[in-house]
């Protein structure tokens, strides 16, 4: 009934998108201005005629990023237009759903959030890109991506837009003064594991009277932690609630009740203000947090002051989006154009750097190995570039990814919710009414 209730809303709202989208011809063929120009003529790995003329639709949630992405390609092929409809991410799947059953249009370049992307991927709604003509192939992106780019028949559904290795980010001076040091190699020797960390938050705590904790709030803890457990949420028949959820339920009462997070919730104003307060040492921090840190601490940019270090127990590849060309794309050489454009080539790369984010592609680097780097004045002389690429990535642990996460995602938010708002909710009560919504979800499955 869940299900059903927000596919009868994400109908109505994808009425409303496509009717403002509107219909396009067929790909068969394209107008030049040297004539008409077949898209069979064109092979899938050259490029295309500088006045190729076409329209591409997307659905997404960065505009910023696609905006900038799609200014650039025009600069090659001024012809082609973008028509760009902001959605949420949390309804993505939803809205493919509901134009697969409806048999209506999906957008040509398809998006998939990292929280549902397992779910999304098993629609048939993606072109292969493994197979012809596309033949894309893993091995051209970092094998840490590769089991998040496939669905269970192994095909190829889409490309990251950029990495998201995730590891702290932490203010410097705070660091300094009740910890000792702002050095981010000297920080990780000190703070080698989450007990540790947890001890040393119990010191800063008391040393400050209560004014400075380690994080600002448990979200952080629950997002960052999970990711560092590699291990698949579901099989397809189970759940071992304890195996995957056990030691990060235990960890986010110990943050709560040892006084070592605040009680911000996640994505909220209060929270990304926080950023620009000085009540908290450490966030949990991917490439793409950076941009929200340069926000929300306007007095940081010249004060240099954060840093970036590696988490304790490793560090997480936390979310990102991957797209795809949909099956219904009426210009899928067009799509594929852009995607190479957008995900795999160096003035790809060129671009993300600008934005402070990091192409997934491997040949970029190689073409040019100045592009791992990247600076900016709230991180100081840090080349936070670098250490991306070279001290967080080769220690961090992936998940994988399966059609179930988005649905045990929402149940690990609200039960959050309620260990925030409610103290003398334990970790126990938490799991127990974990494996209660989830029973109550998956009903076939073994709840463990």
């Amino acid at each position: 009934m869940r299900k059903l209730w927000t596919r009868g809303l994400a109908f109505l709202t994808c009425a409303g998108l496509l009717f403002a989208c509107g219909k396009r011809g067929g790909e068969e063929e394209k107008s030049s201005s040297n004539g008409t120009v077949s898209v069979q003529e064109v092979g899938y790995d050259e490029p295309l005629p500088s006045d190729y003329a076409g329209t591409l639709t997307t659905w997404g949630w960065d505009e910023r990023y696609f905006s900038t992405m799609a200014e650039a390609f025009q600069r090659h092929y001024p012809n082609v237009e973008f028509q760009f409809v902001k959605i949420q991410n949390k309804n993505i799947v939803e809205l493919y759903e509901t134009e697969l059953i409806m048999g209506g249009e999906l957008p040509d370049i398809a998006w998939a959030i990292v929280d549902t992307r397992g779910e999304a991927f098993e629609l048939d709604m993606w072109e292969p890109l493994e197979l012809e003509p596309y033949r894309f192939q893993l091995s051209e992106v970092y094998e840490c991506l590769h089991p998040r780019l496939v669905n269970a028949k192994g095909h190829v559904c889409g490309i990251e837009q950029s990495l998201s290795p995730a590891g702290l980010a932490y203010r410097k001076d705070l660091a300094k003064q009740y910890l000792g040091t702002d050095v981010p190699e000297e920080l990780e020797a000190l703070l080698p594991d989450w007990e540790t960390f947890l001890e040393k938050g119990k010191e800063v705590y008391a040393a400050s009277n209560g004014q400075v904790v380690m994080w600002s709030g448990l979200g952080d803890v629950r997002q960052f932690l999970q990711e560092q457990v590699e291990l698949p949420w579901t099989d397809g028949a189970s759940i071992d609630v304890e195996a995957v959820f056990g030691r990060t339920m235990r960890l986010i009462c110990r943050f709560r009740d040892e006084h070592i997070a605040n009680d911000l919730v996640a994505w909220t104003p209060a929270w990304y203000h926080a950023f620009g307060q000085d009540d908290h040492i450490f966030s949990p921090c991917a490439t793409w947090s950076v941009n929200m840190i340069k926000q929300n601490d306007p007095e940081g940019e010249y004060a240099g002051h954060w840093g970036l270090m590696s988490a304790p127990e490793g560090n997480a590849h936390w979310g990102g989006t991957a797209m795809g060309i949909t099956k219904t794309c009426q210009d899928k050489r067009l799509a594929w154009e852009f995607l190479k454009f957008a995900t795999l080539s160096t003035e790809g790369a060129e671009i993300l750097n600008s934005m402070g984010l990091m192409t997934a592609a491997k040949a970029p680097y190689l073409e040019k190995p100045e592009l791992k780097s990247y600076r900016n004045g709230w991180f100081g002389a840090q080349d936070i570039g670098a250490s991306y690429m070279d001290k967080i990535m080769p220690n961090m642990n992936v998940r994988p990814l399966t059609p179930d996460d988005g649905i045990i995602f929402e149940r690990l938010g609200l039960i959050l919710n309620v260990l925030n708002a409610d103290p003398n909710m334990t970790a126990e009560n938490a799991l127990d009414t974990l494996r209660k919504e989830l029973s109550r979800e998956f009903p076939d499955f073994s709840i463990k």
